[in-house]
């Protein structure tokens, strides 16, 4: 019985600091951050130079639109004053215009160098119907001036754009500071940059470096669709000033033209001739953009064979609305953020054949989610974007995810090869029927496939993870984990968290160290058929077989188990005893009354009275000593002798 408190004391206290089985927090691996350095420009001031950029261009089409009310021959190219620099615009013709051409119309605007280059100091622009074609096998080199003053741009508003040189021979274009005579590194005040609104691009054998800043618009070499930015309205009275303090409004002249002929026209701009750009990019390589390649409203946009290094924001971007396009044989290294990345909005995208590797943030990332939850200020539709596909890519080494899908519907990776990431394939944000088939997927510190977040209709199928912590996981999701083979992973080779129901875990071998192959203890509804375990080898350490012992009802049933034990075994011990009397130690009372004594054992020998009366027998007794003498002591000490 007086164990019984200390036994209580003992279960209860185990129940209190019972641990928990460890979960990630949901949200450790979405506070993950890019390793490379911050934007290094100023963001205030680029975002207004966007804006005024915007103007310029809309201003620009507002007078092609107008040109023949002028008086001005719109079938012939025209340079126009706008800001402080020209801007040519190219009209449309037949001939594509060359670059000797160009030497011929602005000869002042476009400078052989010493060493061989061109340097272009003014604006073009390439109207619809007009082909501005920059193609030489004999090495050229573009140089577009970009300095603190004065950043110039070539952009095409429905025209097309050809821009190349041989293998031994590329074009190279770049933006160029003629103060320092060097690239322009500094995107505070601008830089020179090349966009293609609507019409065509075509780009082989070309290098594009040091080009862009701040926006996809204006971010190095962009491919645009008609969408134009927010950017354009609500930042429009926030223009670049003149010297004498007044706002710059781009488009007030008309050249060739006399000054007393110039007018101030207040048109809106016709963008019904544009479509969606397209594009053949082949053998190109994009460094030390703002973007490497951005785009945004395409349709039909071929990438292969190209490159993406050492960007400041991502390799390449496909914004919104790009549809029916692929990039494959092309790689994308040392960007600030993701090597290869799909935003919202884009559909039927096929990557294949990529690499992608030591990129600040993923090396992948597609986004399927829509474009709003609900109704919204600008009309977007509200469902998701989907048919996306990674096929045969080598990702490795970026700073947080190998391939990142956020969302979307029929998402297919496909035979690629992921390694050394915190995690390697994360599927998450409500995809729907996504299928992750045939990867291999190594060296993990996390997880090596995940899906979580409400992942629906998945298929995990013909994977190999090796190393790790977790090899595949899902959490709230659901679909089926069949034939992968796990090996060299340290705490679960299959773990399902939440709801993951209905999922099934079949036919998967798994190898490696940890408390158990595959978890399924946190989640309920899962089928397991058929896995191998053979080569799993449980280490579970002691605080964990404590966790699996010690559950707070075993705790408390074994509590009271062992309070019937120890009050059973109590009443077995006092049958064997028997009943013991409370005043077993003290002396009886026979021992304190009448008894028999030798005398001679007491040394002394006491003569008895002569006769004593005995009231037992009624007469005097013999004087005569007995041969021994009966003594008892009575309470006062009296001695009395019989």
């Amino acid at each position: 019985m007086r164990l019984l408190p200390a036994v209580l004391a003992i279960a209860l206290g185990a129940i209190v600091a019972l641990p928990v089985f460890p979960v990630l927090p949901a949200a450790a691996d979405d506070q993950a951050t890019a390793t490379a350095a911050p934007y290094p420009g100023d963001p205030t001031a680029e975002a207004l130079l966007v804006a005024a950029e915007d103007r310029r261009l809309i201003d620009v089409r507002a007078i092609s639109n107008a040109a023949e009310w002028t008086g001005v021959n719109q079938f012939k190219p025209y340079r126009l004053a706008t800001g402080s620099s020209y801007t040519l615009v190219l009209t449309s013709r037949e001939a594509d215009y060359s670059f000797d051409d160009l030497l011929k119309l602005f000869p002042r605007g476009l400078v052989r160098q010493p060493d061989g280059s061109y340097l272009l100091s003014e604006n073009i622009v390439v109207e619809e119907g007009a082909t501005l074609n920059f193609h030489s096998n004999d090495g050229l080199a573009l140089r577009l001036v970009s300095s603190s003053d004065l950043f110039v741009s070539i952009v095409t508003m429905g025209g097309s754009l050809t821009l190349g040189g041989s293998a031994d021979e590329p074009l190279d274009v770049s933006s160029w500071d003629p103060d320092t005579g060097t690239v322009d590194t500094d995107t505070s005040d601008g830089r020179a940059y090349i966009r293609v609104i609507g019409g065509h691009a075509s780009f082989s054998n070309a290098n594009f470096h040091h080009l862009g800043f701040w926006s996809g618009m204006t971010g190095g070499v962009s491919l645009t669709g008609t969408e134009l930015p927010a950017t354009t309205t609500e930042s429009k009275g926030d223009l670049a000033l003149s010297d004498d303090g007044n706002p710059i409004v781009y488009g007030q002249e008309l050249i060739p033209a006399r000054p007393d002929e110039a007018q101030t026209l207040d048109l809106e701009p016709d963008l019904r001739g544009y479509s969606y750009v397209s594009a053949s990019i082949t053998s190109s390589h994009f460094d030390h953009n703002a973007f490497g390649l951005f785009v945004t409203s395409a349709e039909g946009v071929d990438v292969h064979d190209s490159e993406f290094s050492d960007n400041i924001v991502n390799g390449l971007v496909f914004h919104r609305h790009v549809t029916n396009s692929r990039v494959s044989s092309s790689a994308s290294t040392n960007n600030a953020l993701d090597g290869f990345a799909l935003s919202r909005a884009t559909t039927g995208v096929i990557f294949d054949g990529l690499t992608s590797s030591g990129n600040g943030r993923n090396g992948v990332s597609i986004d399927g989610r829509p474009l709003a939850e609900g109704p919204n200020a600008t009309g977007n539709p509200t469902g998701t974007f989907g048919n996306n596909t990674i096929n045969n890519s080598i990702i490795t080494a970026n700073g947080r995810y190998g391939i990142d899908v956020v969302g979307g519907i029929n998402i297919t990776l496909s035979g690629n090869t992921v390694k050394n990431h915190t995690m390697g394939i994360v599927i998450r944000g409500g995809t729907d029927s996504v299928i992750v088939k045939n990867n291999l997927v190594e060296r993990s510190d996390l997880q090596g496939i995940a899906l979580r977040d409400l992942v629906q209709n998945a298929t995990v199928q013909g994977n190999t993870v090796v190393g790790g912590g977790i090899g595949i996981y899902l959490r709230d999701s659901s679909g089926l984990i069949d034939r992968n083979v796990v090996e060299e992973v340290n705490n679960h080779a299959i773990t399902l968290v939440g709801i993951a129901a209905p999922s099934t875990v079949s036919h998967n071998t798994v190898s490696g160290t940890g408390p158990s192959g595959i978890d399924v203890s946190r989640t309920e509804g899962t089928i397991r058929a058929e896995n191998d375990l053979d080569d799993w080898r449980s280490t579970k350490p002691l605080d964990v077989l404590l966790r699996s012992i010690f559950q707070p009802l075993t705790v408390l049933w074994l509590s009271l188990g062992l309070l019937v034990l120890i009050t059973a075994g109590t009443g077995m011990r006092r049958k064997r005893t028997g009943i013991v009397h409370p005043y077993a130690n003290l002396a009886p009372m026979s021992t304190l009354t009448l008894g028999v004594v030798d005398a001679a054992d007491l040394n002394q020998v006491r003569t008895p009275p002569a006769a004593i009366a005995d009231p037992k027998f009624g007469a005097h007794r013999s004087e005569q000593p007995p041969e021994r003498v009966l003594r008892a002591f009575e309470p006062d000490g009296m001695e009395l002798t019989t």
